[in-house]
């Protein structure tokens, strides 16, 4: 599984280096939407391959959910695949440059979906933190990392409701427009940065205490959230800069940085999904008890606990 997922990403480089290669200027005398807005013809070969590879990718999301009967993560294959006809979307998008609905279609399913997979590391995050450790070594209670996932939907509702207004031709409403998705992703952007905080103060903590991660079951869990979590955030990161530099930016232009700077880099952070499914770790993890009164290190675990006052 491990090697499929090497050659997906290998695939997804080529593809993409295909694809600077293959970039044509669309004509400046016959402006369409997507000459308006990208200033390229999307390249159909790229869009296919990594159609392909987000289709793969999230076939695998799909059997590692049913083998594991994990439903809480449905939302994790659902927008992958939702990615993958975004990028689809973006064959008719070049056949038909004028089409405001298919423009649109495309935008919202590239845009939309990675809100999801945030959203995955969330409720992981939480379900770790309640039943692996303790919930002390979070700076909030992880109940209230749920309005981050509430954040990222309303933002993504926001981004939805406006995408036609960066497709417009009026340069007032094209720049409205990008302003606000330009704030969308910021405000995303900011949530996710404190989140990743909030992943690496646990994990200060529980290094603190003692516990060693390599003996624990939970153990990849922390890894695996700090690992797709900087994928994403490079995603993030990209997208800003993209917006800030408006219509006719340098990245918005140059479709090899779609691929290299946003697909890409989600395609690694589910991946990791596919290789270390999360309920294998959860359902493997044993909650230790510890010495309130002490020194808070941790005295055994549950069963242990239990067995020993027992006896």
């Amino acid at each position: 599984m491990q090697s499929a997922n090497i050659l997906i990403i290998v695939a997804f480089l080529i593809g993409a280096v295909k694809a600077a290669g293959g970039n044509s200027t669309v004509s400046v005398e016959a402006p369409t939407i997507v000459s308006t807005v990208f200033k390229y013809d999307p390249n159909k070969a790229a869009a296919i391959s990594a159609g392909v590879l987000y289709s793969i990718a999230s076939l695998c999301l799909f059997t590692r959910l049913f083998m594991n009967k994990a439903w809480w993560g449905l939302h994790l294959p659902i927008a992958s695949t939702l990615m993958s006809v975004g990028l689809f979307m973006r064959i008719p998008m070049a056949t038909n440059p004028n089409s405001l609905p298919t423009f649109m279609v495309q935008q919202i399913l590239t845009l939309s979906p990675p809100a999801a997979y945030l959203a995955f590391n969330y409720i992981l995050y939480s379900r770790f933190i309640v039943n692996c450790v303790d919930r002390r070594y979070s700076w909030i209670k992880p109940e209230k990392v749920t309005w981050y996932i509430i954040i990222s939907d309303m933002t993504t509702s926001i981004q939805g409701a406006v995408i036609s207004l960066q497709a417009s031709t009026n340069p007032t409403s094209t720049k409205l427009g990008v302003d606000i998705l330009l704030t969308g992703f910021i405000l995303q952007t900011a949530s996710f940065a404190f989140f990743m905080i909030l992943v690496a103060h646990a994990w200060h903590c529980i290094n603190r205490d003692g516990l060693l991660f390599r003996e624990e079951p939970w153990g990849k869990i922390l890894w695996i959230l700090m690992f797709s979590s900087t994928a994403y955030m490079i995603r993030y990161i990209y997208r800003v800069t993209e917006f800030a530099q408006g219509n006719g930016g340098y990245l918005i232009t140059h479709e090899i940085y779609f691929y290299l700077l946003d697909s890409l880099p989600l395609l690694i952070g589910i991946c990791a999904y596919i290789i270390y499914w999360p309920t294998k770790y959860l359902e493997a993890s044993v909650k230790p008890v510890y010495d309130n009164e002490m020194t808070g290190r941790v005295q055994g675990s549950v069963f242990t606990a239990i067995t020993h006052s027992g006896a």
